[in-house]
């Protein structure tokens, strides 16, 4: 992802112009608290953590087998005028799930796994080997680990500031659109991209090979079970959707948000919107929570969240929560009407002062 200084000024302009009712200090107490006692038990319940982390990859697995494999054949009407519609039914549902399960896997096993170690921490040479091939699961998504964790690890450190590599806190709807052009996932038609390289470096070709691998394998079983409908749909979702959804993510956690870890962020919560464009419970459906303490594990910050929406006034659920249904659209909206009106002033003041 590259970073523009013009989008840095706009948010700092925005942020100058705008008023905001941020966390107060007895909050941030409670929060970090809070953060603490969940940081504790985590660490003291290590063998409980990563038999949860176990469980859920596998079952994300197994889910997508029976999704490719099995689910379709319950949709299927064999012959009759019915038979063509209960395909093309079919092959929609299963890839449309199965883009999900492997969008799903891809933030959980690059952010939770390769960012912040935190699948299976490092202990010894068992946890060491699952926590190598957890963290290169996103790999089977086209991600790569090395080049995402090292990007991220800076967005909390420098966050908000010219020196974020991952600067969302502005983000011009332009560049945002080119994503939804074919195939942005592989090809460079925007710079709003966070989980490669805008160049062809080593671990892209080694991810590049991993998800070829996985799908091909998979791709040729869809077509010899279901047919030539099912393999086409499964790999023009793949290669879309779930690219799609990554980027509607990032363009709406931080965007036009203060510029600080405290208040610099959105949680999209329990609901529909969160559990699709977060990826799930163990996605980024609490990403603010993420901001907040940001030692803990995924399921902890589901825990988290419940605990500071409690704490926060009818004004800060409004800034930092997304109301359930059409909260989402309307979130999404206002945020490109508002990017487009700053840049559109700051363009007519550029060239009133030329």
């Amino acid at each position: 992802m590259v970073i523009h200084p013009e989008e840095v000024r706009l948010a700092r302009l925005h942020q100058s112009q705008t008023p905001f009712e941020s966390l107060t200090s007895d909050q941030i107490h409670q929060i970090m608290v809070r953060g603490r006692e969940l940081h504790r038990w985590f660490k003291t319940h290590y063998g409980l953590h990563c038999l949860i982390n176990a469980a859920l990859i596998v079952f994300l697995f197994l889910a997508d087998y029976v999704v490719l494999l099995r689910l379709p054949g319950i949709w299927l009407v064999p012959g009759g005028e019915n038979a063509l519609a209960s395909q093309i039914a079919a092959a929609l549902v299963a890839s449309v799930l199965h883009t999900w399960i492997m969008y799903s896997l891809g933030i959980f096993s690059i952010h939770e796994g390769a960012a912040h170690q935190a699948i299976f921490p490092p202990k010894g040479p068992i946890s060491r080997a699952a926590n190598a091939v957890s963290r290169n699961l996103c790999r089977l998504t086209g991600g790569d680990p090395e080049h995402y964790a090292e990007r991220h690890m800076i967005h909390h450190s420098k966050f908000g500031t010219e020196d974020d590599a991952e600067f969302l806190n502005f983000v011009a709807p332009r560049r945002y659109w080119a994503t939804f052009l074919p195939l942005a996932v592989v090809l460079n038609h925007s710079d709003f991209v966070a989980h490669r390289s805008l160049s062809f470096t080593r671990g892209r070709l080694i991810s590049l090979l991993c998800a070829l691998a996985y799908h091909g394998i998979y791709g040729y079983l869809v077509y010899q079970r279901w047919g030539l409908l099912f393999l086409l749909t499964e790999l023009i979702l793949l290669t879309h959707l779930g690219f799609y959804l990554d980027r509607l993510r990032q363009f709406t956690e931080h965007n036009l948000m203060p510029l600080d870890n405290w208040n610099g962020s959105r949680s999209f919560g329990f609901g529909f919107w969160g559990m699709l464009i977060g990826g799930g419970p163990w996605g980024s459906p609490c990403h603010w929570e993420h901001h907040l303490v940001a030692s803990i594990p995924w399921y902890q910050q589901l825990m988290l969240h419940r605990f500071v929406v409690r704490l926060l006034t009818p004004q800060q659920r409004r800034q930092f929560l997304v109301q359930p249904v059409i909260g989402f659209p309307r979130l999404w909206w206002r945020l490109v009407r508002e990017c487009n009106g700053f840049i559109a002033a700051s363009s007519k003041k550029g060239v009133q002062n030329v």
